[in-house]
């Protein structure tokens, strides 16, 4: 059997499945006799043999589609002496369908006393794109301090848009920081949440 392990991916409401083949390494035949779960109300199995005493395959797939990660195990009873027992542990992960990038933002070292700051070198932007749909809507933007400012811009409707992220110069304190921008969004009627990291050092 080459993996213990099974790893259930997909996108919110998506079914995963996967197959293993569970094969023996000797020429010791053997049946597997039973088949059970800790999360038997999470996914479903279907075992097949592919050749009698020595081949099995192992079909493994949610009951519903995926809404939230989850893990748990299948346990394999068998007649073999060397494994009687073989466990595999089950996975489950959602995919993001919301991607920001860049999630972490740095601004440098800003030097406040310079009369020529240029106000874009204060300027940073991360783009938010929905992975699989057309249905992406912004419902609001926070800041951890009032001299973080930011604008939107759309590039697709309901697809891709831009976040400006500003530093206001006159408001800026001293010495390093570390603040966050945290963008709630709402794609086929579920909401998330992406937090954006803000950092630099003003001298």
């Amino acid at each position: 059997m080459p993996s213990h392990r099974v790893s259930l991916t997909g996108y919110y409401g998506d079914n995963a499945e996967q197959k293993l083949v569970i094969t023996s390494l000797t020429d010791e035949p053997f049946s597997i006799t039973d088949v059970s779960s800790s999360i038997e109300d999470k996914i479903q199995y279907d075992l097949k043999t592919e050749k009698e005493e020595k081949e099995y395959s192992l079909e493994i797939k949610t009951r519903s589609g995926i809404e939230e990660s989850f893990r748990g195990s299948i346990t394999l009873t068998t007649t073999s002496q060397k494994k009687p027992k073989i466990t595999i542990t089950v996975m489950a992960s959602v995919k993001k369908e919301i991607r920001v990038a860049p999630e972490y933002l740095y601004y440098g070292i800003i030097d406040t006393s310079k009369k020529d700051l240029d106000e874009k070198s204060l300027q940073r932007t991360t783009v938010i794109s929905q992975m699989r749909t057309d249905n992406l809507a912004i419902k609001n933007i926070e800041t951890s301090k009032d001299w973080i400012k930011t604008a939107l811009v759309t590039n697709q409707e309901g697809k891709q848009f831009t976040v400006t992220i500003s530093l206001d110069k006159n408001k800026l304190p001293q010495g390093k920081f570390r603040e966050i921008v945290t963008i709630h969004t709402q794609s086929e009627e579920k909401s998330e949440v992406t937090k954006i990291i803000v950092e630099g050092k003003v001298l």
